[in-house]
């Protein structure tokens, strides 16, 4: 450790750097000219108050050594009090070479660190991934995008090499194994459940839990099947085979469903849902109609259980497909997904029983404002208005 003068002075020179640091971050030029590189500090008792808190003379002389280090160097000039001796009492400390500062110091200067950390971000990046921009611009300018400094770019390195693999390794199609994966990039199981809120910046769902992030990118702990019930005289269709479905429903892994065949009167119902309690208490109701099929999402499903339900929904054509999710951010956010995919197999997708104000038995909690307003955007965006309208005269999850 220091002694307390050199440290004191060492002090000084890292404000000095920083406040460099803040000239070049304001204009975002990385690499900056000369006369960005020049600060200055004159030496008062506010402006340099560790110079200042050395009561000892020993101390003093010791901060006076060290600067001249640094001035040795030719990192820094000073400006002496002559009215105090020869060099009794520092007048003004002006930075001239933050690098050769920050070589003495043993440090990396900010607006390096940044521009290297933008360096390896585009090293990873590929037309298929996240756009950077936001990030790249961020760091430019000194910010840390989703809580992430330039110091701390791996985290961000690591994200893309993540929803990088699973692009490639198939997760659109089939479920991965999350701790597989990420054994595999990082020889460490739990690598990618550590990156949750990164993942969650990129690709722009803050908010969600930590599964909810890994389903949206096909990474499961725990592959689910899709269970599906519905008429009897139906066969849902696996690779060449015909599978009939059973009561009260039968369970297939979603890469394997290619499409439902149904004899006699057609589906007129689709219903997905979100929980597997609901589902299983929906699937044995023996008032279901002939023309119901329900299929349970396994939460909020992976990319695969979404390609395997557009293909359910092409082969069926159904005239009305729903949703019963959970009444919250979450169970909304599932319902846009669902939506999304339904109508990319050209249907309109319609929420069943998540109207606060008629569905809601024994509500949980209160509801904050900013929480209605997400609901509130997701509904408008789909057209949901009776829900949103329910939610603010009944505020409750």
């Amino acid at each position: 450790m220091p002694r307390p003068g050199a440290a004191a002075c060492n002090h000084t020179i890292e404000r000095l750097i920083k406040r460099v640091a803040n000239k070049v971050f304001a204009e975002g030029n990385l690499a900056p000219s000369a006369v960005q590189l020049s600060a200055s500090f004159k030496t008062t008792q506010s402006s340099v108050p560790e110079y200042y808190g050395l009561e000892r003379f020993a101390d003093r002389e010791e901060y006076h050594a060290r600067l001249q280090v640094f001035i040795d160097a030719g990192a820094v000039t000073a400006d002496w009090d002559r009215s105090a001796g020869d060099r009794g009492q520092l007048a003004r400390i002006t930075m001239v070479s933050p690098m050769k500062a920050a070589e003495h110091l043993d440090i990396e200067l900010p607006w390096e660190v940044a521009s290297q950390a933008i360096s390896q971000l585009n090293a990873v990046m590929k037309a298929s991934l996240p756009a950077i921009d936001h990030i790249v611009e961020g760091w430019r300018h000194g910010k840390a995008p989703g809580g992430v400094g330039a110091d701390k770019y791996k985290q961000f390195v690591d994200c893309m090499r993540v929803i990088d693999a699973a692009q490639s390794q198939g997760a659109l199609e089939k479920d991965l194994l999350l701790r597989r994966v990420s054994a595999q990039l990082f020889g460490d199981t739990k690598r990618i459940e550590s990156l949750s809120r990164q993942l969650a910046f990129l690709i722009d769902g803050p908010g969600e839990t930590e599964d909810d992030i890994f389903a949206r990118l096909g990474l499961v702990k725990f592959p689910q099947p899709m269970l599906i019930s519905g008429p009897m005289n139906s066969r849902v269709q696996v690779a060449n085979n015909l599978v009939p479905l059973v009561r009260p429903y039968l369970g297939l892994r979603p890469d394997t469903i290619r499409g439902l065949q149904v004899t006699g009167k057609p589906v007129k119902f689709l219903l997905t849902i979100e929980n597997l309690a609901s589902f299983n208490e929906a699937a044995q109701d023996t008032a279901n109609p002939d023309d119901l099929l329900l299929i349970y999402v396994a939460g909020n499903p992976t990319p695969s259980l979404l390609a395997a339900y557009q293909r359910l929904l092409s082969s069926v054509k159904p005239e009305t497909v729903m949703h019963w999710g959970d009444i919250d951010v979450g169970g909304f956010r599932i319902a846009a997904r669902l939506s999304d995919s339904a109508a990319e197999a050209g249907h309109k997708l319609e929420l069943w029983c998540m109207n606060s104000t008629t569905s809601t038995v024994n509500p949980s909690r209160k509801v904050e404002e900013r929480e209605i307003q997400k609901i509130g955007d997701i509904c408008e965006r789909y057209g949901w208005n009776s829900e949103f309208e329910g939610l603010k005269k009944l505020p409750v999850f």
